[in-house]
């Protein structure tokens, strides 16, 4: 076993090939995975003098089998690339992985405080092998998404958890909004709809929906580019020469994650988006959606989704750091208590 850790752009790029061939072998579950993702995420939303990259390979005698898609902090952690923006995260590997021989050699090779990875699934890699040498800690609860399997055929129909209450809620909103027209849009047929979006993302910022650092410029242009190698399509409503809404969905074979929605004030807009937009891809085939990161009462309530946690890691080089990590969460939960109470 031999293990390289690339800190330069222009090797990162020469990766290409090899990482698709293991996320081939893989069988990678989502785009975040993906090569793309991961490269351009660094390109156009962590490429700054603040941050390092830190990508750990390992290789055996024949191939690459281990990519650690990591990257340093301003504060000397070590974490997952673009973690925040990413609904799920984890190495790329192909063999049972010894996790702290790669994590000891990051140690050695960088001067870092801790290891902080965020939005594990139950099943990552990483979390397979923890007999670390290391002090560490895990939040089993740190996050939760919630999925939906629809086999093939005509929406809602094919669900068969629905009962007569979820089938007439559909028939509301599609009657309501009838006169909209829905689309799915993809690059070989459609430009990027850069201007619609930006609308919308004015829109909600202006109506307190979302904050003002919503869908920054350099996260838009990470989009655009996942959209053009076909990593990303586009769920859409719009009304005459007006666009409600517009679904981000991340597509890999059967598996779609709905990663970021835009919507005007029009009421159950976005409900609407999403019953189009299971009806159209579950009628050729069936097909499994994650509504993403987050706990939403309407989507769950809705669609009867089943929710499933995510985990944190985190790994500290000293008792220094962890005692430290400790305060700052407890700081951080009373801060959005107090937060929360005057919002109401």
């Amino acid at each position: 076993m031999r293990i390289n850790i690339i800190e330069d752009i222009e090797n990162f790029k020469g990766l290409e090939n090899s990482w698709d061939d293991l996320c081939s072998r893989t069988e990678s579950e989502t785009v975040f995975e993906s090569f793309e993702f991961n490269y351009y995420s660094w390109v156009y939303c962590l490429a700054n003098n603040k941050n390092s990259l830190a990508l750990v390979l390992v290789y055996d005698d024949h191939s690459l089998q281990v990519i650690c898609p990591f990257y340093i902090d301003s504060r000397r952690r070590v974490r997952f690339i673009n973690d925040n923006h990413s609904d799920s995260c984890d190495i790329i590997s192909n063999i049972n992985l010894d996790i702290d021989i790669i994590l000891k050699e990051v140690y050695r090779y960088f001067s870092i405080n801790s290891f902080h990875f965020i939005n594990l699934k139950s099943k990552a890699c990483i979390l397979k092998s923890l007999s670390l040498s290391f002090d560490y800690y895990i939040d089993r609860s740190s996050a939760v998404y919630s999925v939906l399997d629809v086999s093939k055929g005509v929406f809602p129909e094919n669900v068969s958890e629905y009962r007569s209450r979820q089938k007439t809620e559909f028939r509301r909103i599609l009657k309501k909004n009838q006169n909209r027209e829905h689309k799915i849009l993809s690059y070989k047929e459609c430009k990027f709809p850069y201007d619609s979006i930006c609308s919308l993302r004015s829109n909600m910022i202006s109506r307190g929906v979302r904050s003002d650092i919503f869908l920054p410029s350099n996260q838009l242009k990470l989009i655009e580019r996942l959209y053009r190698y076909g990593k990303v399509i586009l769920s859409v409503v719009e009304n005459k020469d007006t666009v409600n809404a517009i679904s981000v969905i991340m597509k890999h074979r059967d598996r779609y994650l709905i990663w970021i929605d835009l919507y005007d004030n029009a009421k159950m807009i976005n409900l609407f988006n999403y019953i189009y937009l299971i009806s159209l891809l579950s009628s050729n085939q069936s097909i499994h959606i994650n509504f993403g990161r987050g706990d939403y009462f309407y989507k769950t309530s809705n669609f009867l989704t089943k929710k499933i946690e995510l985990s944190s890691l985190h790994i500290f080089s000293s008792n220094k750091y962890k005692i430290m990590y400790y305060i700052e969460s407890f700081l951080l939960n009373i801060f959005s208590t107090i937060y929360n109470i005057f919002k109401k």
